[in-house]
C-alpha cells in the first residue's frame, strides 16, 4: 500500500482529512462503503491504536473522509507532535476572525514552505492505517508550547466565548441493552440507573466503554443496573472533566438521598450511590 503525505492543516488539528480520489481504493482495502455510511477504523501511530472512522459523506461530490473529531487523545498527540503547525494555524485564524469584515468568508490555512510539517497515512489492513510523522518542524520553544497544550491554555486564548459550550451533547436515557453502540463515546460524564433498586451512579470517563461494562458492578452500583445516559464534554474542557463530574455529583447529591450524609431536599425516592467525591 502506498502511503498519503498530507500536509498538516486545520482540518487535521481538529476532524480529520478528505481521502483524495485517488486513494480511496487504498484506504476502502476493497470494502464497499455506501454513501451517508461510516465504518470504525484504528490508527496506529508509535505502537499506539488510535479510534477513528472512515465516511462516506453525502453531497452534490461525495467524498470519503476520515474523521476524529472526537477523539481527544489523538487530537491531543497531534497537537504536541506538530506545535509549530498548531501555533502558526490557531493564530492566523486568530487574525482572521479579527480582521475579516465579509460575512461568508472562510479561513485558507496559509503555511509557508519553511513551515510546513507533514504526516504519511498509510493503509495496512482492512480497518488499519499506520501513521507516521515526515516532517515535524522543531525550535527551542517546543517543549514549553508543548505542555501549555496539553493544559490547554491555547484553547482557552483561542476560543471565542459565544462557541464555548461546556456539553457539546446530552443523551436521553436507555436501556442497558443499547449500550455497545454508544461504547466508544469519549470524554464523558456518565449516569447509570437501577429502577428496581432507585439507586443512580454519576461518573466520568476519557472512553465510555473502556470504564463501564454492562452487567458488572461498578462501584456501590450492582451490576443489574438497567439504564444510562452521558453526556459529552467539549475538548477544550477535558482538563477539568474531574471538576465537572465532582461538582455533578454534589448537585445531585444535594437534591436525591446520598449516602455520605451531605445536605439534601431528598426530593426522590432514589439514592446517589457515589461515595468517592468531594462535599466541600
Amino acid at each position: 500500500m502506498k502511503g498519503y503525505f498530507k500536509k498538516i492543516d486545520r482540518s487535521i488539528m481538529e476532524w480529520g482529512f478528505v481521502i483524495p480520489k485517488e486513494f480511496v481504493n487504498d484506504f476502502l482495502n476493497g470494502q464497499i462503503l455506501a454513501v451517508g455510511d461510516s465504518r470504525d477504523i484504528e490508527l496506529l501511530w508509535n505502537r499506539k491504536k488510535y479510534s477513528a472512522k472512515i465516511r462516506h459523506k453525502k453531497g452534490k461530490n461525495p467524498q470519503y473522509l476520515v474523521q476524529w473529531s472526537s477523539n481527544n487523545e489523538l487530537l491531543s498527540k497531534l497537537r504536541t507532535t506538530f506545535v509549530q503547525s498548531y501555533i502558526v494555524l490557531k493564530s492566523q485564524k486568530e487574525l482572521f476572525d479579527k480582521n475579516s469584515s465579509k460575512e461568508g468568508k472562510h479561513f485558507r490555512t496559509k503555511l509557508a514552505g519553511g513551515q510546513q510539517e507533514v504526516i504519511v497515512f498509510t493503509p495496512i489492513g482492512v480497518n488499519i492505517v499506520k501513521v507516521d510523522e515526515f516532517i515535524v518542524i522543531e525550535n527551542e520553544w517546543n517543549e514549553l508550547f508543548k505542555r501549555l497544550i496539553t493544559e490547554n491554555v491555547f484553547g482557552w486564548i483561542f476560543e471565542k466565548n459565544d462557541k464555548e459550550y461546556l456539553i457539546q451533547r446530552s443523551t436521553d436515557w436507555m436501556d442497558v441493552r443499547h449500550f455497545p453502540s454508544h461504547q466508544n463515546a469519549v470524554n464523558v460524564i456518565y449516569y447509570l440507573a437501577n429502577t428496581e433498586k432507585k439507586l443512580l451512579y454519576i461518573g466520568k470517563a476519557k472512553n465510555l466503554g473502556t470504564r463501564v461494562k454492562p452487567g458488572r458492578k461498578h462501584q456501590n452500583m450492582p451490576g443489574d443496573w438497567d439504564l444510562f445516559k452521558y453526556d459529552i464534554i467539549r475538548i477544550e474542557f477535558a482538563n477539568i472533566l474531574e471538576r465537572i463530574e465532582d461538582h455533578t455529583i454534589r448537585t445531585v447529591a444535594s437534591i436525591l438521598n446520598n449516602q455520605k450524609g451531605y445536605s439534601s431536599l431528598n426530593l426522590s425516592e432514589y439514592t446517589l450511590v457515589n461515595d468517592k467525591w468531594k462535599k466541600l
